[in-house]
């Protein structure tokens, strides 16, 4: 294949919070190496893309891929959706395909004076590439490309049993529904997943109270489900704040929302978070690990509450979640009584939750008849986790070859992405985020600082590498039923 050229000319590329301009990148497809590969990084991260506007980026990374010589092709291209592929073969060739994941899209970069870098510079600094989009999910994106460039040179003309697509899509920060559930719901046949990799659990330590220092990689095989509602309350009452009535719409909100935060959350165990504990059971050893492998058993409940309330993040994984994210009223003076108020929930939903049963306790949690509960974005039910399939072992063996000395295990992803839109049809698909993060490297995501180490994003490439590399060892694996019939494409 000849090598193609690309330039990334310096005035393509803007920053809002920065006068300097992206690097001039010069790459032959043939000769791609670590300071080309994050060159392209920080060119990709430094062109905004919050949700709604990431076509320019997502652009960019098809025309990068493109000039590589790799196979492209536009599924959407519309004022709401800019969804598309990057093959190793033509997606006609029928090949079983390996699907790797990612979302153009970016979450908004909140008070930039709270960073230490502008959201937007690509900066590098500590051996940190900082910037919003780093981790969630540019980041992804990038190893990904790099990774199947890397295998491409085994490749041939189509020698490989599998092909290798990058599936770029947009809006999943907003619920996925132009980007992943578009995609999951016309040209799934059409793509022939084997198996889909997406964005994830990643490698963390201080998970096995007896070996804090024991790294472990947490493989999501399941999610929660997200469910956004507005909570609308809104009567007449005196108006005149030096006046206040004994009830008004803000005191009759909070009440409410306190007695929500006081309702005792309750633990449930599906076959997933049970398969984890075991895991985890089986790292801690002893009399420890055998609780912990037996969480779920009614004889431990009084260990249970003192484990989760020592654990936070764990709670999160037996639990539905209801977190306020926003409370305002209309404009208004400080002075004046407001008769609307309106408050965002964002919650979180094990697999097996029935949606009508969960909004219904919340009407009877608010204790409060005049509230109206609006349901802003419901993302899809995946009711069982993927299934342990070669694809899974051939993972987590590549964790260990690039983290020796590591361990992995499956979780419930305790977040809502784009997996579950093919996990519910029936798709096998892993969440994994191949970096090792530290506590402030995990609170970045979504938050101020968002980073990525420069040994974190050459090691995400070696892992990827390294499961395509195993995965084409593994030629006989089969499509999964869902699969069979004509494609969908139009």
């Amino acid at each position: 294949m000849q090598a193609s050229v690309i330039k990334a000319q310096a005035g393509f590329v803007k920053s809002i919070n920065s006068n300097q301009h992206a690097t001039e990148i010069v790459i032959s497809a043939d000769t791609i190496n670590d300071s080309s590969a994050i060159a392209f990084f920080r060119n990709y991260i430094a062109i905004p893309s919050i949700s709604g506007s990431e076509k320019e980026a997502a652009m960019y990374f098809f025309n990068y891929s493109k000039g590589l010589g790799l196979y492209t092709h536009i599924l959407q291209n519309t004022d709401s959706a800019f969804n598309f592929t990057v093959s190793l073969y033509p997606l006609t060739s029928g090949k079983p395909n390996i699907i790797l994941l990612h979302h153009t899209d970016v979450v908004p970069p909140g008070d930039t004076m709270e960073w230490d870098k502008p959201p937007f510079s690509a900066a590098v600094f500590n051996d940190y590439i900082y910037g919003r989009g780093t981790l969630d999910a540019k980041g992804l994106g990038v190893m990904q490309l790099m990774s199947v460039l890397k295998i491409r040179k085994t490749a041939g003309s189509g020698s490989l049993p599998y092909n290798v697509t990058l599936l770029c899509v947009s809006g999943e920060e907003t619920g996925g529904k132009y980007g992943a559930k578009l995609v999951a719901d016309k040209y799934l046949k059409f793509l022939k997943p084997l198996v889909i990799l997406g964005e994830g659990g990643g490698g963390t330590n201080s998970v096995v109270p007896s070996n804090p220092a024991l790294t472990v990689f947490g493989i999501s095989v399941a999610e929660k489900s997200n469910l956004w509602l507005e909570l609308e309350l809104k009567f007449k009452s005196y108006g005149h704040g030096a006046a206040p009535p004994k009830l008004y719409v803000n005191k009759s909100m909070l009440k409410a929302l306190s007695r929500l935060n006081d309702i005792e959350t309750g633990f449930e165990f599906s076959r997933t978070s049970r398969r984890m504990f075991r895991e985890l059971g089986r790292l801690e050893g002893g009399i420890k690990g055998f609780v912990i492998k037996h969480i779920s058993w009614h004889v431990f409940r009084p260990f249970i509450r003192r484990y989760f309330r020592d654990e936070p993040m764990l709670t999160t994984l037996v639990s539905n979640t209801t977190v306020l994210t926003n409370f305002f009223n209309p404009p208004g003076p400080p002075n004046q009584i407001s008769e609307k108020a309106t408050a965002l929930l964002d919650c979180r939903l094990l697999p097996g939750t029935g949606r009508k049963k969960f909004i219904r306790d919340i009407r009877f949690g608010l204790f409060e008849p005049r509230f109206t509960v609006k349901v802003l974005d419901a993302g899809p039910v995946s009711e069982e986790s993927s299934p342990n399939t070669d694809a899974y072992r051939i993972l987590a063996a590549s964790v260990k070859t690039v983290f020796p000395g590591s361990e992995t295990i499956p979780i419930l992803f305790p977040a809502s992405t784009d997996n579950n839109y093919f996990r519910s049809k029936g798709i096998p698909v892993y969440g994994l985020t191949p970096v090792f993060l530290t506590r402030e490297d995990a609170q970045s995501i979504h938050g101020s600082n968002e980073r990525i180490s420069l040994k974190g994003f050459r090691n995400g490439i070696l892992l990827y590498e390294s499961f395509l590399n195993g995965m084409m060892r593994n030629p006989n694996q089969k499509l999964p039923p869902v699969l069979s019939g004509e494609d969908d494409q139009d």
